[in-house]
């Protein structure tokens, strides 16, 4: 079982309309609506793998029984630890054109004492041997190393932590004994070495200069161009073999889930980009079935091309 965690869950909705008129009243109709934030997107898609998850959650007065409701709708077991506040909502706005704009609130704030609740949330599964997700954005508020305690706790009840964050409280969470695994984009892993990015190499290189911090693995995925997977020994890339086009909401916490649950090796990222790849054509933060991921072929290569460059530059 892959246990998830996030603190910070949001309503993830999304909007059509004809053309976004800024400074007028704009009329849309509601396409889609998900539970979601970083965690819970992962529980979702791990469900739609076949493979058993459990999702906490910190659920806000105002959202935290909706979200009790439609992860119950989903069959996903799951706590949602309750707190004061109004739950984010992300909002992702589709022109007719194809424009996508999107805008995300920041969501409550959160205390040491639903951050106790939390971990004893986590104690209370067996996750010895198991995948413990940390992902999503970090609450007002919270300390920066909120993931790496939170990482070393759940390494303590002997179990494996990915770290899916951005920023600081990412960097602040790469340390020996913090987690096993992260799963940055390339704009993420270069903030983290603090330079641009522009080629496969440099994010082999970069990846390596997080392992060399006590990180032992680091699944980067690459937008356009796939994702890498790289450990101090081995570097692996796989792409889609045609370009997918639409809206790459939650498609690297799919890529993060099906990466985890095919055995979180070099052989399962090629399905794990399959099932990213397959969610692109989606609306909203939709998780596709296997029978549209098994439609993507995908290339995967044993060596990383030393003169790729990058569709996307950090």
């Amino acid at each position: 079982m892959i246990v998830t965690v996030t603190l910070n869950p949001s309503i993830d909705r999304q909007l059509v309309l004809d053309d976004l008129l800024v400074g007028s009243v704009n009329r849309a109709e509601l396409d889609q609506i998900h539970p979601g934030g970083k965690g819970v997107n992962v529980s979702r898609a791990l469900s739609s793998y076949g493979v058993p998850t459990f999702a906490v959650l910190v659920g806000a007065s105002l959202g935290g029984r909706w979200f009790d409701e439609k992860l119950s709708d989903l069959g996903i077991d799951h706590e949602v630890v309750m707190t004061s506040g109004v739950t984010r909502s992300n909002l992702t706005i589709v022109e007719k054109n194809g424009t996508v704009t999107k805008i995300n609130e920041s969501g409550f704030a959160i205390n040491e004492e639903i951050l106790n609740e939390v971990k004893s949330a986590i104690a209370s599964i067996d996750v010895t041997g198991n995948w413990v997700v940390l992902a999503g954005r970090l609450n007002r508020g919270a300390a920066t190393d909120t993931y790496l305690h939170l990482a070393q706790h759940a390494r303590n009840l002997g179990a494996r932590v990915a770290v899916d964050a951005s920023d600081k409280e990412l960097l602040d969470a790469i340390w020996t004994d913090g987690p096993d695994l992260i799963k940055p984009n390339q704009h993420e892993l270069a903030s983290i070495v603090d330079r641009n990015l522009y080629s496969l190499p440099e994010i082999v290189e970069a990846a390596r200069e997080v392992i060399d911090r006590g990180v032992r693995a680091v699944l980067c995925s690459l937008g356009a161009d796939g994702a890498l997977y790289v450990t101090a020994n081995t570097a692996v890339h796989a792409e889609p073999k045609t370009v997918v086009s639409g809206v790459p909401v939650g498609a690297g916490d799919i890529l993060l889930a099906t990466f985890l649950a095919g055995g979180a090796n070099n052989e399962a990222l090629s399905n794990a980009v399959a099932w990213s790849a397959a969610s692109v054509a989606l609306p909203g933060t939709a998780i596709p079935t296997p029978e549209q991921a098994a439609l993507i072929d995908v290339v995967l290569h044993d060596d990383v091309d030393a003169a790729r460059t990058l569709v996307e530059v950090s």
